[in-house]
Parts: C-alpha cells; sequence; structure tokens
C-alpha cells in the first residue's frame, strides 16, 4: 500500500511483554489488518501514518480510524486504476516540495524526522508515497480537466448556503461574490465528478474489511 507491496498473509505483528519474575510471557498486539484491497493489504499502523502525518483531515470524531481507512482503500483502487496509464512521472522538485508541505504542517522538518520512525517510516516511503499523490493528480487533471457550467438557479442555491462565508468577506462587491462563488461552485460540481468516479472503482473492486 504505502510502502512497497506487502505480502496478502494475514498476519499481525506481536511484541513479547515480560511481567513480573516468572510470570508467562504475553503477546500484546502492535498492528493489525484492516482491510484488503485487490489482495494488497492496509494496516492500522497505515491509517496511524496518515494521521500523524496530517495527510488525511477526518471530521471531528471519537474515532478518526474507519473514516481515514476508507480514504485509503479509495486512495489505493485509484492509484491501481491509474497504474497502467502513461503519466509524467513528478520531479524531484516537486516530490521535495510537498515533503515541505508536511514537514511545516508537523513543525518544521525536525519534527518530520522525529516522527518518522515513530510510524515506521522512512524518508524515502513518505517520498514514495507523496510521488504516488502527484501522479494521481496529475491524472485527474487530465481526466476531469473541468466541471459543467453551473445553472444560475444553482448558483443562487450555493450563495444562500454560503451567504455567511460570502458576507465575512465584507471586501467583496456583490458581482465579484457571485464570481467566487461561481469558482467554488465549478470546483465542488469536479469534485462530485470525481467522487461519482472513486465510487465506481469501490463499487466493482474486490474490498475486504477485517471486522
Amino acid at each position: 500500500m504505502i510502502r512497497v507491496a506487502r505480502s496478502l498473509a494475514m498476519c499481525v505483528a506481536v511484541v513479547p511483554v515480560i511481567g513480573a519474575e516468572q510470570a508467562p510471557v504475553s503477546l500484546a498486539l502492535v498492528d493489525r489488518v484492516l482491510a484488503v484491497v485487490a489482495r494488497q493489504v492496509i494496516m492500522l499502523s497505515d491509517v496511524r501514518a496518515f494521521l500523524e502525518l496530517g495527510l488525511v483531515d477526518p471530521s471531528a470524531s471519537a474515532d478518526p480510524v474507519p473514516e481515514t481507512l476508507t480514504v485509503l482503500i479509495e486512495r489505493q483502487l485509484v492509484v491501481n486504476e491509474i497504474s497502467a496509464n502513461v503519466i509524467e512521472e513528478p520531479s524531484t522538485q516537486e516530490v521535495e516540495g510537498q515533503m515541505a508541505v508536511v514537514a511545516e504542517r508537523l513543525g518544521g522538518l525536525d519534527a518530520l524526522r522525529a516522527v518518522l520512525p515513530t510510524i515506521g517510516f522512512t524518508a524515502d516511503d513518505l517520498k514514495q508515497l507523496l510521488r504516488e499523490d502527484l501522479r494521481v493528480e496529475r491524472y485527474l487533471a487530465r481526466r476531469f480537466p473541468g466541471a459543467r457550467q453551473s445553472t444560475e438557479e444553482e448558483l443562487a442555491a450555493w450563495m444562500r448556503e454560503h451567504a455567511d462565508e460570502l458576507r465575512d468577506d465584507g471586501a467583496l462587491s456583490l458581482e465579484a461574490a457571485r464570481d467566487e462563488a461561481r469558482r467554488q461552485l465549478t470546483r465542488a460540481l469536479r469534485q462530485e465528478s470525481i467522487d461519482a468516479w472513486i465510487s465506481t472503482l469501490v463499487d466493482r473492486a474486490d474490498v475486504y474489511r477485517v471486522p
């Protein structure tokens, strides 16, 4: 999934926990399989890695794991789908730029270096992941270059729904507010098209979530 492809072996990582003297050795679960996507395994450690690196933005909930797992499942399906396509490889500078974004989000390069070993990542692991994401962005830009033109009714409804956001920016004239609303609505419509495409990938994929 994130690191190089894993074996499909449904194993869990365990470590011995030494109790009191002469106490029996017990096993503590430190990782487990959460899902299998087209014969590729997604581990709990993968989910934790994405959360620790701030690569997902889950909604405020008691347990972000299920939502993040869904993101990783969909991401893997997209990566698999585009693997046969000829896509310009991201440059080293682009990948390093994304590394810098992650580092800034965590509080700096030293903070990133400190986090990586705690999630079982090397810098190269993260670069591979970010390179995949850049390839996905290139593919989506080519497949979904834009969105259909919104209707006046859709624009009016969007402006009513987001009236508070537009009102907060008092510097915008009515016409400028309409232009900004149309830009945001166009992005939303494009994202709807992307989400619908991803849904078709999920529907036809061989995905197993471990209970």
